[in-house]
């Protein structure tokens, strides 16, 4: 009787666990990013468009079929292992189905703006065109069309290249028509990034001294000679702005970086970039008879990490532009400082130490830094254009430095009518420790 009183315990709590990581698994929603048409039939995979799944009522990205009719949005449905696009209203999908409309209410995906970053628009077509650059696939060689019937209703469905035909639902019926629109994605030509803020209270900055060259300034006169000598040092800015969600990796982009720095830089977005910074410094000592010094040319090299938060701007081909707030992690390593250090002087002919201290001298100061020092004359050339760096961006130094690059997407679960919470995946292993133990503790004695 025990036994079976211990056996029947640990039976429900299994499934009350089970119970709660479906929910789990429902509630964080997968996104499924949306494949679209190039010119000559490649298909490649956007930043911006997304299909979302489970129960998207009320999802504020969600495209809308007709600008003017906020209550219908592109979807597609699963039948057979093909995807067919159409048009969800009052939370039911309907899209063509051979001769007559498939309506799903619970197994269909809607298509999104992830984080509102895309701009989308039709374009005509007919039989005898292949179908636009940048249309947007339901599933590949499968592209989103639809025709505005009378009062601007529209009716929607897909584009099938092979068939040369477009499949709508008007009404209760479905449409094979020689030409409709077609739904494209305008992709942005460059990014505008200012209005930076840093995170303070999660700032890292790390401080690191580097011999960059070395040099010996030599007077075998029988006089006391000021003995000058210039050299070159070369030192590699990296600047790394974060892969942002519904962004395009590899654009241009203006950034205009916040205080202290205050620079504004041409790059290319979602990769690190690196400028070389070229610096002219002149060497001088003055020697006694015969003597020498050996000279090292060492560089502070600052990094810093940080997340923030800014405004981006698309900016378009049609000179259209469009901005929102993002999140992201930014990584910066840069010269600050370049000091000349002297060793004592020695004798040339037998390497004795002459009794005379060695000596520091400021050769370059960033205007960011807080040091204070004697100012020299210097020579900076202008940085280049920005080069890709052969090597990644590095992991952030510190775990919690490592934030996603645009707040998460909140996904809503209903399921037979209800209302799930948003849970983040940051908690899985939390609540999954805390089932394990609730199902230990329902273990009887």
């Amino acid at each position: 009787m025990t036994m079976m009183k211990l056996y029947r315990a640990d039976i429900n709590a299994f499934r009350l666990g089970a119970v709660m990581m479906a929910l789990i698994v429902g509630a964080t929603a997968s996104l499924d990013m949306v494949k679209i048409r190039q010119e000559g039939g490649r298909i490649i995979t956007s930043s911006t468009l997304a299909w979302l799944e489970g129960h998207p009522r009320g999802h504020p990205h969600a495209v809308l079929v007709n600008e003017d009719d906020p209550t219908t949005v592109w979807c597609r449905a699963q039948k057979h292992s093909h995807w067919m696009a159409g048009s969800m209203r009052n939370g039911v999908c309907t899209v063509p189905y051979f001769n007559n409309p498939l309506r799903a209410e619970d197994k269909f995906e809607i298509l999104i703006s992830v984080n509102g970053s895309a701009k989308v628009r039709y374009m005509e077509w007919d039989r005898y065109l292949a179908p636009p650059h940048n249309a947007v696939a339901a599933q590949p060689k499968l592209f989103l069309a639809v025709r505005m019937a009378e009062k601007g209703v529209p009716e929607a469905g897909f584009l099938s290249p092979m068939e040369r035909r477009v499949h709508l639902v008007s009404r209760d019926v479905v449409e094979v028509v020689d030409k409709a629109l077609v739904l494209v994605e305008d992709q942005p030509v460059r990014y505008d990034l200012r209005g930076v803020n840093l995170d303070a209270s999660r700032t890292s900055l790390d401080h690191e001294d580097k011999v960059l060259a070395s040099a010996k300034l030599l007077n075998p006169g029988p006089s006391r000679q000021h003995v000058v000598e210039a050299r070159d040092v070369v030192v590699a800015h990296l600047s790394y702005w974060g892969q942002v969600k519904g962004t395009y990796t590899g654009l241009p982009a203006h950034v205009v970086s916040p205080p202290p720095d205050n620079d504004e830089r041409d790059i290319y977005w979602g990769i690190q970039n690196e400028f070389d910074s070229a610096h002219r410094e002149l060497l001088e000592y003055s020697l006694p008879p015969g003597t020498g010094v050996n000279v090292k040319m060492i560089g502070t090299i600052r990094k810093t990490e940080a997340p923030y938060y800014a405004s981006l701007t698309a900016v378009y081909e049609d000179g259209d532009q469009t901005s929102r707030v993002i999140e992201g992690l930014h990584m910066d390593r840069r010269l600050i400082l370049l000091r000349a250090e002297y060793s004592k002087p020695y004798f040339i002919h037998n390497n004795t130490e002459l009794d005379i201290a060695e000596q520091s001298t400021i050769l370059y100061k960033s205007t960011t830094t807080t040091t204070t020092t004697t100012t020299s004359t210097t020579t900076t050339t202008t940085p280049e254009p920005p080069k890709i760096s052969m090597v990644g961006p590095e992991k952030p130094k510190s775990d919690s430095l490592s934030t996603t690059s645009e707040q998460e997407l909140v996904v809503t679960l209903n399921n037979a009518g209800l209302t799930k919470a948003p849970v983040s995946l940051v908690f899985l292993p939390s609540l999954l420790a805390a089932i394990i133990l609730w199902c230990l503790s329902t273990r009887s004695p």
